[in-house]
Protein backbone atom coordinates (compact mmCIF):
# COMPACT_ATOMS: atom_id res chain seq x y z
CA UNK A 1 0.00 0.00 0.00
CA UNK A 2 1.47 3.44 -0.94
CA UNK A 3 1.44 5.94 1.26
CA UNK A 4 -0.74 9.48 0.73
CA UNK A 5 0.48 12.20 -0.31
CA UNK A 6 1.11 15.12 2.30
CA UNK A 7 -1.09 17.73 1.52
CA UNK A 8 0.00 21.29 2.07
CA UNK A 9 -2.48 24.33 1.79
CA UNK A 10 -1.39 27.86 1.43
CA UNK A 11 -3.47 29.52 4.36
CA UNK A 12 -5.28 31.34 1.48
CA UNK A 13 -6.79 28.76 -0.15
CA UNK A 14 -8.01 27.64 3.24
CA UNK A 15 -10.15 30.20 3.91
CA UNK A 16 -10.70 31.36 -0.07
CA UNK A 17 -14.36 30.57 0.24
CA UNK A 18 -15.25 32.37 3.48
CA UNK A 19 -13.62 35.53 1.88
CA UNK A 20 -15.36 34.86 -1.43
CA UNK A 21 -18.67 34.47 0.62
CA UNK A 22 -18.00 37.59 3.31
CA UNK A 23 -16.99 39.67 0.27
CA UNK A 24 -20.05 39.07 -1.67
CA UNK A 25 -22.52 39.43 1.11
CA UNK A 26 -20.51 42.45 1.78
CA UNK A 27 -21.60 43.89 -1.91
CA UNK A 28 -24.94 42.35 -1.85
CA UNK A 29 -25.66 44.33 1.37
CA UNK A 30 -23.82 47.51 -0.04
CA UNK A 31 -25.93 47.75 -2.92
CA UNK A 32 -29.15 46.71 -0.96
CA UNK A 33 -28.37 49.89 1.15
CA UNK A 34 -28.53 52.23 -1.77
CA UNK A 35 -32.38 51.37 -2.59
CA UNK A 36 -33.74 51.58 0.91
CA UNK A 37 -34.48 54.84 1.02
CA UNK A 38 -33.52 57.26 4.15
CA UNK A 39 -34.98 56.73 7.07
CA UNK A 40 -37.58 59.71 8.16
CA UNK A 41 -37.44 61.22 11.31
CA UNK A 42 -39.37 63.74 12.74
CA UNK A 43 -38.01 66.76 11.77
CA UNK A 44 -38.63 65.42 7.60
CA UNK A 45 -42.10 66.26 6.84
CA UNK A 46 -44.23 66.83 3.26
CA UNK A 47 -47.49 68.63 2.59
CA UNK A 48 -47.92 66.39 -0.69
CA UNK A 49 -51.01 66.42 -1.68
CA UNK A 50 -53.18 67.51 1.05
CA UNK A 51 -55.72 69.26 -1.17
CA UNK A 52 -57.24 71.64 1.69
CA UNK A 53 -53.80 73.41 2.30
CA UNK A 54 -52.42 76.29 0.13
CA UNK A 55 -50.67 75.40 -3.50
CA UNK A 56 -47.69 75.89 -2.20
CA UNK A 57 -47.63 74.38 1.20
CA UNK A 58 -49.63 71.29 -0.67
CA UNK A 59 -46.84 70.71 -3.36
CA UNK A 60 -43.67 70.97 -0.53
CA UNK A 61 -43.04 74.24 -2.57
CA UNK A 62 -43.23 77.57 -0.28
CA UNK A 63 -41.71 79.75 -2.80
CA UNK A 64 -44.59 78.30 -5.56
CA UNK A 65 -41.54 78.03 -7.89
CA UNK A 66 -42.74 77.44 -11.25
CA UNK A 67 -41.95 74.06 -13.20
CA UNK A 68 -39.19 74.12 -15.36
CA UNK A 69 -37.49 70.87 -16.95
CA UNK A 70 -33.71 73.47 -16.64
CA UNK A 71 -33.95 73.21 -12.94
CA UNK A 72 -32.25 70.20 -11.91
CA UNK A 73 -33.52 70.68 -8.12
CA UNK A 74 -32.32 68.00 -5.03
CA UNK A 75 -35.67 66.79 -3.63
CA UNK A 76 -37.73 67.35 -6.74
CA UNK A 77 -40.55 65.14 -7.78
CA UNK A 78 -39.90 64.02 -12.04
CA UNK A 79 -42.55 65.66 -14.26
CA UNK A 80 -43.62 62.13 -15.13
CA UNK A 81 -44.70 62.23 -11.12
CA UNK A 82 -45.84 65.74 -10.34
CA UNK A 83 -49.53 66.15 -10.44
CA UNK A 84 -49.31 69.61 -10.64
CA UNK A 85 -48.29 70.21 -13.94
CA UNK A 86 -47.32 74.30 -13.71
CA UNK A 87 -45.19 74.48 -10.33
CA UNK A 88 -42.67 72.29 -9.11
CA UNK A 89 -43.05 69.29 -6.21
CA UNK A 90 -40.46 68.25 -3.59
CA UNK A 91 -40.53 64.93 -2.07
CA UNK A 92 -40.42 66.74 1.57
CA UNK A 93 -40.77 70.38 2.91
CA UNK A 94 -37.10 71.28 3.41
CA UNK A 95 -36.10 70.32 -0.09
CA UNK A 96 -38.19 72.99 -1.24
CA UNK A 97 -37.39 75.45 0.96
CA UNK A 98 -33.75 74.31 -0.01
CA UNK A 99 -34.84 75.15 -3.42
CA UNK A 100 -36.39 78.82 -2.97
CA UNK A 101 -33.00 79.73 -0.62
CA UNK A 102 -30.82 78.86 -3.68
CA UNK A 103 -32.96 80.95 -5.65
CA UNK A 104 -32.83 83.45 -3.00
CA UNK A 105 -28.90 83.15 -2.94
CA UNK A 106 -28.56 83.95 -6.98
CA UNK A 107 -30.83 86.72 -7.45
CA UNK A 108 -29.35 88.34 -4.61
CA UNK A 109 -26.03 88.22 -6.69
CA UNK A 110 -27.62 88.58 -10.07
CA UNK A 111 -30.27 91.41 -9.05
CA UNK A 112 -29.09 92.86 -6.29
CA UNK A 113 -32.70 94.81 -4.34
CA UNK A 114 -35.33 93.30 -2.99
CA UNK A 115 -37.18 95.49 -6.09
CA UNK A 116 -34.94 93.87 -8.68
CA UNK A 117 -35.22 90.72 -7.40
CA UNK A 118 -38.71 90.84 -7.02
CA UNK A 119 -39.87 92.15 -10.49
CA UNK A 120 -38.22 88.82 -11.87
CA UNK A 121 -39.55 86.27 -9.69
CA UNK A 122 -43.14 87.56 -9.05
CA UNK A 123 -43.51 89.60 -12.84
CA UNK A 124 -46.48 91.61 -12.99
CA UNK A 125 -48.37 89.53 -15.29
CA UNK A 126 -49.25 87.01 -12.43
CA UNK A 127 -48.92 89.18 -9.68
CA UNK A 128 -49.37 92.45 -8.08
CA UNK A 129 -45.41 92.92 -8.31
CA UNK A 130 -45.73 96.31 -6.62
CA UNK A 131 -47.62 95.37 -3.71
CA UNK A 132 -45.09 92.21 -3.49
CA UNK A 133 -41.97 94.56 -2.94
CA UNK A 134 -43.81 96.66 -0.16
CA UNK A 135 -44.85 93.43 1.83
CA UNK A 136 -41.29 91.91 1.52
CA UNK A 137 -39.53 95.03 2.49
CA UNK A 138 -41.69 95.99 5.23
CA UNK A 139 -41.38 92.19 6.49
CA UNK A 140 -37.83 92.32 6.34
CA UNK A 141 -37.20 95.40 7.01
CA UNK A 142 -34.63 95.69 4.22
CA UNK A 143 -35.33 99.22 2.29
CA UNK A 144 -36.72 97.84 -1.25
CA UNK A 145 -33.69 99.54 -2.92
CA UNK A 146 -30.75 98.43 -0.60
CA UNK A 147 -28.32 96.06 -1.88
CA UNK A 148 -28.97 92.83 -0.08
CA UNK A 149 -26.54 90.22 0.74
CA UNK A 150 -26.64 86.81 1.43
CA UNK A 151 -26.20 85.98 4.45
CA UNK A 152 -28.33 83.34 6.74
CA UNK A 153 -30.24 86.31 8.50
CA UNK A 154 -31.29 87.63 5.09
CA UNK A 155 -32.05 84.92 3.72
CA UNK A 156 -34.30 83.49 6.49
CA UNK A 157 -36.16 87.23 6.33
CA UNK A 158 -36.66 86.65 3.05
CA UNK A 159 -37.98 83.05 2.94
CA UNK A 160 -40.74 83.58 5.45
CA UNK A 161 -41.64 86.89 3.90
CA UNK A 162 -42.05 84.57 0.28
CA UNK A 163 -43.79 82.36 1.67
CA UNK A 164 -46.13 84.29 3.92
CA UNK A 165 -46.60 86.45 0.83
CA UNK A 166 -47.63 83.37 -1.53
CA UNK A 167 -49.06 80.92 0.68
CA UNK A 168 -50.62 83.23 3.14
CA UNK A 169 -50.24 84.15 6.81
CA UNK A 170 -49.72 81.41 9.02
CA UNK A 171 -47.86 78.90 6.23
CA UNK A 172 -44.83 80.86 6.49
CA UNK A 173 -41.61 79.01 6.98
CA UNK A 174 -40.15 78.60 10.03
CA UNK A 175 -36.88 78.89 11.79
CA UNK A 176 -36.75 75.33 12.17
CA UNK A 177 -37.77 74.51 9.14
CA UNK A 178 -35.29 76.85 7.65
CA UNK A 179 -32.28 75.66 9.73
CA UNK A 180 -33.23 71.95 8.13
CA UNK A 181 -33.36 73.24 4.77
CA UNK A 182 -30.12 75.87 5.30
CA UNK A 183 -28.24 72.14 6.38
CA UNK A 184 -28.70 70.15 3.00
CA UNK A 185 -27.57 73.10 0.75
Amino acid sequence: MKPSPIKFERPLQKYQRVITWSIGLFIFFLILSTQIPPRKDARQKSYLGQAHLPRGIRNNNPGNLRYSPLNNWKGKIPISQNTDGAFEQFIEWRYGIRALLVLLKGYIFRYGTIEAMLRHYAPSNENNTELYIQRVASDTGIPRNQVVTSTRETLLKLAISISRYENGKGYEITETDFQEAYKIM
